[in-house]
């Protein structure tokens, strides 16, 4: 089996004022300068939404003021790969309470300074539009990186939990670990390597991706990714929501 990269296009919807998008734009130019990348920029959500009908967008920026239960069910809830950057007076009053890993709040004060930090996570999202391929029961499968939410060791298999199903080759999980570095994923436990992108919480010994899916953690392991404990956005359980470090 191996990992095979494919150089798609990077699509990026901007919905801000003109200023804004012009100064995102051309951060990402640095960001983004060994890839190949395209931005649409629009004023009203209901014109990005009828864009969204056309094509799909793996990067979205918004002006806060389009952070709304209704919008958000609308271009996050329904777009589960995409990454998503918020332009905020005061980041820190939303990033307190947010729960996803693939959700991001940026100082429009210090926006150069915010998307260069933000850089890592910006690559990994462009990176997991690689294929990987990987020969199950005789067949070769390839599967987007963006597709896969965990890898599980069981016996001397790994298991490749993605939207396409459950799949399984006999590979070390360590070699994996280095492998999939690039595209963000991170390593929870001894025997489990997430996409670190679908991460929306994390319990005491459990991590929750996606918000349907919990495997193991690690004391050792949270402790190495530096996870930070946060309010949770339910009150149901007592959880610890975090982001990993870069």
């Amino acid at each position: 089996m191996s990992g095979n990269e494919v150089l798609a296009m990077i699509k990026i919807a901007i919905l801000e004022h003109e200023k804004e998008t012009k100064e995102i734009a051309f951060q990402l130019a640095d960001v983004f300068r060994n890839i190949d990348w395209t931005f649409r920029h629009y004023y009203k959500a209901s014109n990005l939404a009828k864009a969204m009908k056309e094509e799909a967008f793996q990067i979205f920026f918004f002006d806060e003021m389009f952070d709304t239960p209704r919008l958000d069910s609308f271009f996050v809830h329904d777009n589960p790969s995409a990454l998503i950057v918020y332009l905020c007076a005061d980041p820190t009053l939303k990033e307190s309470s947010e729960t996803r890993n693939r959700v991001h709040y940026i100082s429009k004060a210090h926006l150069a300074e915010d998307l260069r930090a933000l850089a890592p996570a910006l690559l990994a999202q462009a990176a997991q539009k690689d294929m990987y391929s990987l020969v199950y029961q005789g067949v070769k499968i390839e599967i987007p990186v963006e597709d896969i939410f965990y890898l599980e060791k069981i016996g001397k298999n790994v298991h490749f939990h993605t939207r396409k199903g459950e799949f399984h080759r006999r590979l070390n999980l360590a070699d994996l670990d280095e492998e999939f570095d690039r595209y963000g994923f991170l390593r929870v436990h001894i025997s489990y390597l997430i996409n670190g992108k679908y991460l929306t919480g994390i319990y005491k010994d459990e991590v929750e991706l996606n918000h349907s899916m919990r495997v193991p953690l690690s004391r050792a392991q949270k402790k190495k990714l530096g996870l930070t404990v946060r309010a949770p956005r339910h009150g149901a359980d007592e959880m610890e929501v975090a982001g990993a470090a870069a």
